[in-house]
This record gives structure tokens, C-alpha cells and sequence, in this order.
């Protein structure tokens, strides 16, 4: 159904107080690589679209329920839809909050198309450059290249549209050492064209793999009991992410954070700030989903809690008068140390990264490490690391290096002594 006929309908129906209409149309290419030959090359068109639709009893209540339109709708079953999400509604009753207020309308179209088509051919190329090892080599490969429009209207006349690139690959690297072959997993996303740096990322997983091959276990190595550890990647968004979460509206309301504005954090000071936009994070957006203009918003400042995030509805219950809107990017700033003279172990991936928020518990098996005795790097593999998040972090360090992921940008490495290594 068209946008303008969705609209209409969630206007004439009297019983709901409020809507947030959305619709996302999606231009992807997808290619499919079995070792280096193409299997399927796709291009898929897609348009979603939902409304929420809210139910207010004075200022007493208020309840909300999501209708999704698909292509077999029309006039009559989009209007049954709103009116079952009506009485669904009218069944949660929440705390009274209010729609975001409009601000500004965003209008952020690229008007230049971007050859999807000569990109994930191009992204294929940066994958397959990596691919030029006797022992190693890239069992699978899944590119998805795709052009997003994003379109937001709610009843109190927000209208935002914006438009993004995402690039999204996901390989199987594997390492035979002549005996057994040893496979790892890589996903990279992000919303910049960035072809050598695809490369690079491919090339280094492709040599973890091969570390993998030849890794040892701990009865293999004499490690220092005080030995520095350094997490990056899933791990370090873990970490970040539970910070941003527990300084939400939502846990302040319910009284489920561990920090509140003037908490020191970390003795050793760092910054954290919520940003909309970020060169490189596939996240990015310039407007949350309740239509709230996204601006950067510092939560820790010199290692002290400055600030909270979080939606409409936490936001107004705390009173809060610039509602920060959920912001999807983390920067983290802080002054890096010389990690390489120290002995130190680099913690590469996980089984599964695990943190805990309420008792800060994190850690978990660790797939493959590599411990510096000084002079090498030695392979780890089969072991845990654990710890307590809230108390680790007071002494935390950084790496100088830095690095980009989907909602992160900052050093490549946390630095952590302490942690309990089995």
C-alpha cells in the first residue's frame, strides 16, 4: 500500500491518540561465494512498513501496540489491523508519556545513487585479494550491499527521511596445518566504501585462523599471574554498550543502575559520548524511531558519569527536559599506553562473549588468544577469562591503536590486569 493510504487510515480512526508510521525501502545486492566461485548473485527490492499505534486515557495511561502492513493489505484489512492494535493497546496500560514533539523535519537524500551492482563486485575483489595463502583460504563468502530510504511520520507532524549505505560481509576463513583444518568466523559491516581496509580486515582474520592451527593450550605456557589482558571487537562492545545501558532513562527509572551523575567510573579517565553519526558505523542515523532528532551526548566525562540517554517514554517519566533520543554510536576517548613492552595477552575472539549487567560478571571461553612472553607472540586456545566489569574498569587502560565497528569507534584494545584466567 502506498504511505499516503497507511496514513490516512491511522488518521481516521478516532480511538488511537497518537502513530508513528515507518517505511524502509531496501535496494541490496547479494553474492554468494563457495571458496572463490560465484554461486548466486541476487538483487533483492524490499519495502517494510509498521505503524505504532498508541491508546492514551487522559493523562493517566498510555498503551501502544506495532500493526505490520504487508502487500497482500488493502484499505479493508489495514483498517481491521489498526483497530485489533487499538484494543491491544488499550490493554498495556502504561505511565502516561507523550509523543516526541517535533523539532525539525531531517531531509537527508543522497541524491547520488550508488552502483550497487560495481560495489559488491568491487567488495568481492577486496575479499578475494586476501585470498592467496598454500595453507589458508576462505571456505564461504556472503557480501550483502545495500542502499537504505528510511521514512518516519507521526501524528504530531514529524516527517523525517534519510537515506544510507550499508556494506555487510560475513566468511568462513580456514587453516590446514597439514593434519586438521581450523576454521574461524568473521562479519564486517559499515557504512563506508572502504576497499583496502576490507582487505586488510580478511587478511588478518585469514592469519588468526592460521594462529588458531598452531595454538597451544596453558599447561603449554608459563603465564604471570598479574599479566595485562586486552579485549577488542565483540567483547569491547559488550563493555561499552552496558555502560550506555546502564545509564538509560529506563534503568535510572527503575532503579536497576549501578551509576548515577558525579559516579567516578574509572580512575583512569576516559570519555564517552553518544554519537548519531560516525564515518564507518554501520549504525548511524540522523533520528530514533519515536522521530527524536539525534545530537551527540557525552554520558562519561574524565572517567565521571556527566550524563543519561535514553528514549521518549524513561525520559519523561526522570522529568528530563532534552531527551537525548536513542543514539546508536559510541566514541570513546582516552589517552593510550605502550602495551607491547609489557608480557600480555590479546584476547582475539570468544565462543561467546558474555557480560552480566546486573552483577557485572564478564568473560567466557576464549577461541583464540595470543600471549606475548616478551619476545613472540605464542597462540592460546581452550581457556576462560572472568571478571567483574564494575570493579575491573576502575583501573582499565587503553591501546594508542584504534579502531572502527558497527557501533564503536575508539582504541582497538581495554587493557585489564586482575582477571582470573583458567
Amino acid at each position: 500500500m502506498k504511505n499516503i493510504e497507511i496514513i490516512r487510515a491511522l488518521k481516521e480512526n478516532r480511538k488511537l491518540s497518537g502513530y508513528e508510521f515507518r517505511c524502509v525501502e531496501k535496494d541490496s545486492r547479494e553474492l554468494f561465494y563457495v571458496l572463490d566461485h560465484l554461486e548466486i548473485n541476487r538483487a533483492v527490492e524490499t519495502v517494510t512498513q509498521s505503524a505504532k499505534v498508541y491508546v492514551s486515557q487522559g493523562v493517566e495511561t498510555t498503551g501502544s501496540s506495532t500493526v505490520v502492513i504487508t502487500a497482500a493489505d488493502n484499505a479493508r484489512t489495514l483498517k481491521q489491523k489498526i483497530n485489533n492494535a487499538v484494543s491491544q493497546a488499550k490493554q498495556a496500560k502504561n505511565q502516561f508519556y507523550p509523543l516526541a514533539e517535533k523539532t525539525e523535519n531531517i531531509k537527508d537524500i543522497n541524491s547520488r545513487r550508488v552502483d550497487l551492482n560495481e560495489v559488491a563486485t568491487k567488495v568481492a575483489k577486496a575479499v578475494l585479494n586476501a585470498d592467496h595463502y598454500k595453507n589458508g583460504w576462505i571456505n564461504s563468502t556472503e557480501i550483502f550491499v545495500s542502499q537504505y530510504k528510511e521514512e518516519l511520520f507521526t501524528s504530531n507532524k514529524i516527517h523525517h527521511v534519510s537515506s544510507y549505505l550499508k556494506i555487510e560481509i560475513e566468511c568462513i576463513p580456514t587453516w590446514s596445518n597439514g593434519e586438521e583444518e581450523f576454521e574461524l568466523y568473521k562479519f564486517y559491516e559499515s557504512n563506508k566504501i572502504d576497499y583496502k581496509g576490507i582487505t586488510e580486515e580478511i587478511e588478518e582474520i585469514l592469519n588468526l585462523a592460521k594462529d588458531r592451527s598452531e595454538a597451544k593450550t596453558l599447561k603449554d605456557v608459563d603465564i604471570p599471574e598479574d599479566v595485562k589482558v586486552l579485549v577488542k571487537n565483540d567483547m569491547l562492545q559488550e563493555i561499552v554498550g552496558n555502560f550506555k545501558a546502564d545509564l538509560s532513562y529506563r534503568n535510572v527509572y527503575m532503579r536497576q543502575n549501578h551509576y548515577k551523575v558525579n559516579d567516578i567510573v574509572s580512575d583512569n579517565p576516559f570519555d564517552l559520548t553518544l554519537k548519531p553519526s560516525i564515518n564507518g558505523c554501520a549504525a548511524s542515523r540522523k533520528f530514533d524511531s519515536n522521530g527524536v532528532v539525534l545530537k551527540n551526548r557525552t554520558l562519561i566525562k574524565d572517567g565521571k558519569v556527566k550524563d543519561y540517554n535514553g528514549d521518549v517514554q524513561f525520559g519523561f517519566y526522570l522529568g528530563e527536559e532534552d531527551v537525548t533520543g536513542n543514539i546508536p554510536n559510541i566514541e570513546l576517548k582516552a589517552e593510550g599506553i605502550n602495551y607491547k613492552r609489557d608480557k600480555h595477552i590479546i584476547i582475539e575472539t570468544f565462543s561467546s562473549p558474555q557480560l552480566e549487567d546486573n552483577s557485572g560478571y564478564w568473560g567466557g571461553e576464549v577461541r583464540l588468544a595470543r600471549y606475548y612472553d616478551g619476545k613472540k607472540y605464542i597462540p592460546l586456545t581452550g581457556f576462560s577469562i572472568s571478571g567483574n566489569i564494575y570493579e575491573d574498569i576502575r583501573n582499565v587502560e587503553f591501546s594508542k591503536e584504534q579502531s572502527i565497528l558497527s557501533n564503536y569507534k575508539g582504541p582497538k584494545y581495554m587493557i585489564f590486569k586482575g582477571l582470573k584466567i583458567s
